[in-house]
């Protein structure tokens, strides 16, 4: 896992300095328009896997940890301490960020909880690597210990449906949307950010959630200690979930419920295994039905009433993202 985490810090750093595939892209986009048609196709695909080869390195060691972290000998009060110890750390790593920045010192106070978020999310500082280390490793302590509860292989079946469930109505409608709209420094903040390749800053283009990681972890810790084939499932989701990142990056979606392609993934991976029962079918459909039907009103109920004020300082536009 140290190797994957390394490769992570190795792409942060690199795919934005990465200047030459901005200017390939741009040669191929002119060569375009004065080359015959099959050769127009070739140079299309060609700029299209230049524009996708920094996600889909990014995909693969993100994913990589996740299964990685899987593969650990955990018990309740394992998955537990790493859990407090990681989200310790990312919270220490966000307030060094947050005095790298300087600006307490401009602003002549501590900053509050919502402009803490801004400050870490805007920032590109290189301590951004570790904190987000941390915040998957939070995320996927958490998924571990759910994973724990999961005795049985037909019980995947439910729990990666009501996941998808739960993250189309979040993703769509419910707090994520919410939180994207008025608070996207907190999104900016807690989610692994994919760059843009040679903008010499770090310029995220897409987002993965948490929940994301977490689920991962879930289902590739579960598949470990259900003998379920641990290989076939990594590269299932890795496939699957890079190809949705994909058609977010190249406009295909507006924005993906990455939890949807997880769950479909893990369905196609493991379908031999799962042998359920006609009324275990039908109540797993009944309950995910009453679940669907009952998000609306427990949002209703919780979301907030009015929108926060945009944080009183912000960070210089003169310091990149």
């Amino acid at each position: 896992m140290a190797v994957v985490a390394v490769a992570y810090a190795a792409l942060w750093i690199l795919v934005p300095r990465a200047t030459f595939l901005p200017v390939l892209i741009s040669l191929i986009d002119g060569l375009i328009h004065f080359a015959p048609p099959y050769a127009a196709v070739i140079l299309t695909i060609a700029g299209m896997i230049l524009m996708a080869a920094p996600t889909v390195a990014f995909m693969a060691v993100q994913i990589a940890m996740v299964y990685c972290f899987s593969r650990l000998r955990l018990n309740w009060r394992g998955a537990t301490a790493l859990l407090v110890g990681s989200l310790a750390a990312a919270s220490l790593f966000g307030l060094l960020i947050v005095k790298q920045s300087g600006i307490c010192a401009k602003i002549g106070r501590s900053p509050t909880l919502r402009e803490t978020l801004y400050i870490v999310g805007a920032y590109s500082s290189i301590l951004r690597v570790p904190m987000q280390l941390a915040i998957m490793s939070a995320a996927c302590s958490l998924g571990y210990a759910v994973s724990l509860l999961v005795r049985d292989r037909n019980l995947l079946v439910p729990v990666v449906m009501f996941a998808a469930y739960i993250d189309f109505w979040t993703v769509t409608q419910g707090p994520v949307s919410t939180m994207l709209k008025k608070a996207p420094e907190v999104a900016m903040a807690v989610a692994a950010p994919i760059p843009a390749a040679g903008t010499k800053v770090f310029a995220p283009q897409v987002l993965i959630g948490p929940g994301d990681f977490l689920f991962m972890a879930l289902v590739f810790a579960a598949a470990h200690r259900l003998e379920l084939d641990g290989s076939r499932n990594f590269w299932y989701v890795f496939i699957g979930m890079t190809v949705g990142m994909l058609a977010v990056l190249f406009g295909f979606l507006p924005a993906l419920p990455a939890l949807i392609v997880l769950a479909v993934c893990v369905l196609a991976a493991n379908w031999k295994h799962f042998k359920l029962s006609r009324q275990e079918i039908i109540s797993t459909a009944v309950v995910g039905l009453v679940l669907l039907a009952s998000l609306p009103l427990v949002w209703s109920v919780i979301r907030p009433t009015h929108a926060h004020k945009p944080p009183s300082q912000r960070a210089p536009s003169s310091t990149p993202r």
